[in-house]
């Protein structure tokens, strides 16, 4: 069967039957039993686990026999003979099965190919048809019971036994999906067997797909490709590939037909006519699988490949190249294969829904020959003859009939020139593709074609926030704390594609107008989320916001975005926007208009003191929206656009008809941190869009877009009132006009779906006592989305790493190490969020430590840390000072105690230890609550008069940091390498979807990197460096944040703060 040094390679469609002695197949699948796992409405199927592929026997447990190379051998010689024989082949054909052995990323043994050896390719061709046109699976081939020489109680066929269940016990199954079945030849140094070719490529097409051809025709017609008399003649004289027409046409007569033996009638010739016209015969002689006939087309396939073959050998003696390469031979399938055919092509005895017509041959095909010679050769000496071809007929095609062979004529040939289309050349005179070639933007429209167009109530106010206002607003408002809304449906049924946040109110793009809320605090669903109309409310700043002036609330702003508050400084642009005077830039001309269904003269004031909605998009390059005027009755005049980060042309068209052909169309380009006015006839009379391009033009320059993100503040409205009079919502005649809905605002951050306005709140801690504290629906023991997903997620799956690269390296601190020194010996210390241990050594040199982390995949490094000296060599547990130790003691100082642990629960009595240590945890908690909640447990913990020391991340870093933070709650990437990381299927829902993803990257050939990046939730693959991206939650800590956060826990006293290489270091006593 060919020696492990022996390589194949795949016999492609178009190939000549190999030149070798025998034929080969590869199968390939899962042959080994896998387990069942149901998850929400999918199945999935997963490799077996050791301990579920034991079985009991005589009380003995081994493992089971399904995994064993020699019974799958023997099961599947046994199966494939009887499939076979069933198939109408001769099982004589079939002289060995091999399983091929495959190492698996886990280092564990899988077969998941087997490599066929029969008498001849022809008998390997015909096999892989039936095993192809069966779809049949390893569920068929080794779980299943085939029958030869069935009879009426017993039909032959297949039938699948037990679902696919393991006969011998273990706790797999066989999958049902069909094999990838390839025909395979053992591979040729075609250079060695012919030097004369410099090039391999240009005398074989080595893609399993066949070209695209055209004829090398003077067409001055066509303006695709046209082509010049001297490049015609160059290609010919340069190509190696012919068409061929006329080969078997709609002019093909019985009489070309001719069929060798006795007892043949006109039927049979007809039969045979059919097949080569595309029909597909009675499939009476399929096989029957669990009760059903397949199609297999057994009898059709001979025949095409018969005939290819037949072709092959006509043509042969113009082969320069003989037995060792061979012809390409290109049949393209019929448009209408796989369709039924029509009624008038289906034959009497045939039931209409069992009739697939799928063309076997075209009337034209191309031939591949080697040289430009070979096709020269062959074009002048078959040019308008007839071919009589002879060909083998298949043993079942005439069950009654001596016949053995069939002459095919073909009609009178006509020859040309063909070449392979690749209209990605440069060479090809295509401005089209030209324009693809050279990957240059498409320039859009200059703004400055509309330069002289003015539309009354629209003004761009450039430089509207400033650089830093836009940088931490950027990253508070797309960081891990954004509330982004769940996929909403549009109303062709379809989905928001661009990531949006809703503040105060939400807009319904299914039904265009905005869902209208009760702040009193009456509807439940808000606390619990279930409305989607409960969106975060919007940012506010202090109580006494009404008596400060203009002056007083930007100096508020300015020190908000100094503190890199992100809540407060949005709170006080937004109140900001609703007090900017929109008439300081208006021109004269556009105070005419009305706004605000008011009219408007000289020292008119225009602001928005109503706004009470916001909406957050997110465009990423090349997205747009489409053109649209914001719902009249959700909202009211004045819509305020405020640009971050990347600038976008808009734009304007006029929606209404007033008779005035002019101003219909304004392109606008809105650059970043500029605030854009739409009121009056910009907001009622105009459309606006944002064309979906990667590029735009301003003034000639063309910019590629960025990322962008937009703040659309709105006033919402009541609902109208329904006009019976005119039987419609008609706002001129209401007599209820609409109003402005009341503001729902809260000061609590991060903000979150469902969150109850601080008036709400305050309304709902009536009810229950007036304890505001209550919070009625929150608890801070419960992890928010973002630390299990940024954290805890994260932390899992880098342990080994973060072992790897920080733990073993021993680098402490200086801080911590000094508190530890500084501590009585004998002392017992907790060491919260300990990670993998690292400062256990040195607790250890004196005292005596407990540790507890939330991440077990870094506490099993932790267990092991105890013996480790501060170089990581193992301590001499044999000293005078370990044998002083009582038992008890001596085996916590060599395998300190660890447990999976929450900080804010930590499993450990009050007043249990002596000291505690907790660094680099605090920054990884995402709310102020929780943080004060592990400070409280630490100084539960830690018995009175005992201390314990913090740690964590700095926003204010050293000038030679590489490390700029323009947020206090941040993202931070760690890059992970992909040796380090464990393969594991992504959680929840998407279960099946990235496995269907991952088994798609394996078959594009995707890196390791890359595969490991797609199974893990929330992590990215970096192309540049191959690397796995996780994103940390992070909080960067203010100076003195960390203070106030103990004061606010009764019984702590600050001993000393410092700052210590990026990081606020704070040590507390406990009091009381």
């Amino acid at each position: 069967m060919g020696d492990k040094s022996t390589h194949f390679k795949t016999v492609l469609p178009h190939e000549p039957l190999p030149g070798q002695q025998f034929g080969f197949i590869h199968l390939q699948g899962a042959f080994v039993p896998k387990k069942k796992e149901v998850k929400g409405e999918q199945s999935l199927h997963r490799p077996l686990r050791p301990e579920e592929i034991v079985v009991d026997d005589e009380e003995q447990t081994k493992s089971c026999k399904c995994t064993e190379i020699e019974y799958i051998q023997t099961s599947l010689t046994s199966n494939l003979s009887s499939l076979i024989t069933l198939c109408g082949l001769n099982p004589c054909d079939l002289l060995s099965v091999q399983p091929i052995i495959q190492e698996t990323n886990n280092g564990d043994n899988n077969i998941g190919k087997v490599r066929l050896q029969l008498s001849t390719p022809s008998a390997a061709r015909k096999l892989c048809c039936r095993i192809r046109r069966g779809n049949y699976g390893p569920r068929d081939l080794l779980a299943s019971t085939i029958i030869t020489d069935g009879n009426d109680e017993n039909p032959a066929g297949i039938t699948v036994q037990n679902e696919g269940v393991c006969p011998f016990g273990c706790k797999g199954r066989y999958v049902g999906k069909a094999v990838m079945v390839t025909e395979i030849t053992p591979s040729i140094d075609v250079q060695q067997h012919h030097p004369e070719y410099d090039d391999v490529e240009s005398i074989r097409w080595e893609r399993a797909a066949p070209p695209k051809f055209r004829r090398l025709l003077t067409n001055s017609n066509s303006q695709k490709f046209k082509l010049t008399e001297e490049e015609i003649e160059d290609r010919r004289g340069k190509t190696r590939f012919v068409y061929i027409d006329n080969v078997l046409g709609k002019e093909m007569i019985l009489d070309d037909i001719t069929i060798e033996g006795k007892s043949i009638d006109k039927s049979v010739k007809n039969d045979l006519m059919s097949i080569f016209q595309g029909e597909i015969l009675d499939n009476s002689s399929g096989v029957i699988k669990n009760g059903l006939l397949q199609q297999d087309a057994r009898i059709e396939d001979d025949l095409r490949h018969a005939f290819q073959e037949a072709l092959r050998d006509q043509l042969s003696k113009y082969d320069s190249s003989k037995d060792s390469l061979g012809i390409e031979l290109f049949v393209k399938a019929d448009s209408a294969a796989g369709k039924k055919s029509k009624p008038d092509n289906i034959k009497p005895k045939q039931d209409p829904k069992d009739t697939v017509a799928t063309r076997l041959l075209f009337d034209h095909l191309h031939i591949g020959m080697r040289s430009n010679n070979d096709a020269t050769n062959l074009i002048q000496s078959t040019q308008g003859k007839r071919l009589h071809l002879k060909m083998e007929l298949p043993n079942a095609f005439f069950q009654n009939s001596a016949a053995t062979h069939v002459t095919i004529t073909t009609g009178k040939l006509y020859l040309d020139y063909a070449d392979v289309l690749q209209p990605n050349k440069g060479n090809l005179r295509n401005k089209k593709n030209e324009v693809k070639i050279q990957k240059e933007p498409s320039k859009s429209e200059c703004t400055s074609s509309t330069d002289h167009v003015h539309i009354a109530g629209l003004h761009v106010i450039p430089n509207y926030i400033s650089v830093l206002e836009e940088q931490m607003l950027m990253a508070g408002l797309t960081g891990p704390h954004a509330p982004w809304a769940p996929p909403q449906l549009t109303q062709t049924g379809g989905h928001i594609k661009r990531r949006v946040q809703h503040y105060g109110y939400v807009f319904d793009y299914e039904s265009s107008d905005v869902l209208r809320r009760d702040d009193g605090g009456s509807d439940d669903t808000y606390g619990k989320g279930s409305n989607k109309s409960a969106c975060p409310a919007l940012p506010c700043m202090d109580a006494n916001v009404a008596e400060m002036t203009d002056d007083e609330v930007n100096d508020w702003t300015e020190r908000a975005v100094k503190d890199v508050k992100v809540w407060e400084a949005l709170a006080g642009v937004i109140e900001k926007t609703r007090r900017f005077d929109v008439s300081s830039v208006v021109p004269e001309g556009d105070l005419n208009g009305r706004v605000n269904n008011i009219s408007l003269g000289e020292g008119t004031k225009i602001t928005y003191p109503h706004i009470n909605q916001l909406t957050i998009n997110e465009y990423n390059p090349g997205e747009g929206i489409g053109s649209h005027v914001d719902t009249v009755t959700a909202f009211g005049d004045g819509l305020l656009i405020i640009t971050l980060n990347g600038g976008i042309v808009m734009e304007f068209r006029k929606a209404i008809d007033d008779g005035d052909e002019s101003n219909t169309r304004k392109l606008v380009y809105l650059p970043p941190r500029s605030l854009t006015v739409l009121s009056g006839d910009a907001r009622y009379k105009y459309e606006h869009m944002i064309v979906s391009r990667m590029t735009d033009t301003v003034n000639g320059e063309i910019i590629p877009r960025k990322l962008r993100v937009s703040l659309t503040l709105r006033t919402a409205l009541t609902a109208p009132v329904f006009d019976k009079a005119v039987g419609k919502i008609s706002l001129a005649q209401s007599k209820v006009p609409q109003s402005h809905l009341p503001k729902y605002e809260s000061k609590v951050f991060p903000p979150r779906w469902g969150q109850l306005s601080d008036a709400a709140l305050a309304n709902a801690s009536r009810k229950i006592g007036g304890n505001k504290d209550s919070s009625v629906d929150r608890s801070d023991l419960i992890t928010p989305e973002t630390e299990s997903k940024h954290v805890h997620a994260v932390y899992d799956a880098i342990a080994t790493q973060w072992h790897h690269t920080r733990g073993k390296r021993g680098v402490l601190w200086p801080g911590a190490t000094q508190f530890i020194e500084s501590l009585p010996p004998g002392s017992l210390v907790a060491d919260v969020g300990c990670g993998d241990g690292k400062y256990f050594a040195e607790i250890l040199k004196h005292s005596y430590v407990i540790g507890t982390d939330i991440s077990e995949p870094l506490l099993k490094t932790a267990a092991t840390r105890g013996d480790e000296t501060d170089d990581g060599k193992r301590k001499n547990i044999d000293g005078p000072q370990y044998q002083r130790l009582s038992k008890a003691k001596r085996a916590l100082s060599e395998n300190p105690s660890v447990a999976v642990a929450d900080c804010l629960h930590i499993p450990l009595r009050s007043n249990s230890c002596d000291a505690a240590i907790s660094i680099a945890v605090m920054h990884h908690l995402s709310t102020e609550a929780r943080r004060i909640r592990c400070l409280s447990e630490l100084k539960r913990i830690v018995k009175v008069g005992g201390r314990f020391n913090v740690q964590a991340w700095a926003l204010e870093q050293e000038n030679d940091s590489k490390r700029k933070f323009h947020g206090t709650d941040l993202l931070v990437p760690f890059n992970a390498q992909p040796k380090y990381l464990q393969t594991q299927a992504k959680s929840s829902d998407k279960d099946n979807m990235q496995q269907s993803k991952s088994t798609s990257a394996e078959s594009k050939g995707k890196g390791v990197a890359q595969m490991m990046a797609e199974q893990y939730d929330g992590a990215e693959f970096d192309s540049k460096k191959n690397l796995v991206v996780f994103q940390r939650y992070c909080h960067m800590y203010r100076k003195g944040e960390l203070e106030s956060l103990c004061e606010r826990v009764p019984g702590l006293e600050v001993l000393e703060s410092s700052y210590e290489k990026g990081n606020w270091v704070i040590t507390c006593r406990v009091c009381e």
